[in-house]
């Protein structure tokens, strides 16, 4: 048995709900057509968008003299997304409108991960190609009455004030809830028959892992913003996988998914190859370490030592086995490693948990918590229509 809350540094303690702070994200609402769109949240969020696109490079490259590879390698990527997702390129050229930058800069703006993964193999790290901070956990469960699809998003704390809800109505697609950081066409989130979410994983070209030299980069692709956003217009789970398979990637992540029906998975991916782990349970987790055997992954008995996150929220959710609900899966995503300061919920001296979610997927209705779980209440944002915008835009 796991003790979710004893043992907890003073600091985080993790206390009942009703004593935690309630802050919202800033939503976002766009609707209409792909330019319009981007072009509305571009103009709601230019501050953010113009603010975070100067540190832009040297947040994920900081050596400075790697910024123009860096550049080069993530514009490769458009001819991809524009065959894959031309709407989403219409979006990207709407941000560009919006917030007053050029195509180019903000396109760069959906590669953050991607740009961390390339500069890994440029400094030739042959472990992990993923710093510290990317240590995000995914959660999804098939419940008594609803799917359940949860993340953690870790990273570095510096980042927390560009997260923002994006809540839009396309024109021609189904409506979504995404997080983002600001100007980029989205991460994980809820739509209305799917919801996702997602954690990097050690970079590679394919299957094999990497040698004593470390990874190679394996080219462009299409970036994990844009494929969360094409994950989210899909209408079922195997509908998403069937995406993923066909879909050239960038980047090595596993995604977490559900849709309606109950169908729950998660898909570990590096750019050519991928994955679907086999659920023992009515519930699956995951964190930052492969685990299928495709990938050389690690055995159930060694990750409670080399996966800590992954296993605690496993191991909780078994303690609640046929009661696994909302409560158990936010539970969860707050539990820090007994006499430690984190664990599932994240905190270091640079990094922590930016959000936590649970979305009810065919509900409409996602619960979200603004920064650490332990300190942050779950508070509820739905997919109704968005209200007509007010002047300012940007709704609290």
């Amino acid at each position: 048995m796991l003790d979710v809350g004893a043992g907890s540094h003073t600091e985080f303690t993790c206390e009942d709900v009703t004593m935690m702070q309630e802050k919202r994200f800033p939503v976002v609402e766009m609707q209409g057509s792909h330019f319009e769109m981007g072009q509305q949240y571009g103009q709601q969020c230019r501050g953010l968008i113009r603010d975070l696109s100067a540190q832009f490079d040297g947040i994920f490259v900081p050596d400075a003299t790697r910024h123009r590879a860096a550049r080069g390698a993530m514009v490769d990527a458009v001819p991809f997304v524009r065959a894959a997702a031309p709407a989403l390129i219409e979006e990207v050229e709407g941000i560009a409108s919006g917030a007053d930058l050029s195509f180019e800069d903000a396109f760069r703006m959906n590669c953050s991960a991607e740009m961390g993964q390339w500069r890994g193999c440029q400094e030739q790290r042959s472990a992990v190609s993923i710093a510290e901070a990317d240590e995000c956990t995914t959660l999804a469960a098939c419940t008594n009455t609803a799917t359940l699809v949860a993340w953690n998003m870790d990273w570095h704390r510096l980042l927390q004030p560009y997260m923002v809800l994006l809540k839009g109505r396309p024109d021609d697609g189904p409506a979504f809830l995404a997080f983002a950081l600001a100007g980029s066409v989205g991460r994980p989130g809820l739509s209305e028959s799917i919801a996702i979410s997602a954690n990097q994983l050690p970079y590679r070209s394919g299957p094999t892992p990497p040698g004593a030299d470390g990874p190679a980069w394996a080219g462009p692709g299409v970036p994990y913003c844009f494929l969360s956003r094409m994950l989210l217009e899909q209408e079922s789970t195997a509908a998403a996988l069937e995406l993923l398979e066909r879909t050239r990637r960038m980047g090595c992540l596993n995604y977490t998914l559900g849709d309606a029906t109950g169908d729950i998975c998660c898909v570990e991916t590096t750019p050519t190859a991928q994955a679907v782990l086999p659920r023992e349970e009515s519930f699956v987790t995951h964190a930052n370490s492969y685990h299928s055997p495709r990938f050389s992954g690690l055995p159930q008995a060694e990750r409670e030592r080399r996966d800590p996150r992954a296993h605690a929220a496993q191991t909780l959710l078994l303690d609640h086995r046929g009661r696994v609900e909302r409560d158990v899966i936010t539970m969860a995503q707050r539990y820090h490693f007994p006499g430690q300061c984190t664990g599932v919920c994240h905190h270091t001296e640079t990094t922590m948990t930016l959000l936590s979610f649970v979305a009810e997927v065919g509900q409409g209705r996602m619960w979200a918590a603004y920064g650490s779980p332990c300190e942050h209440a779950f508070l509820p944002y739905s997919l109704e229509p968005p209200r007509r915008r007010s002047r300012s835009g940007v709704h609290g």
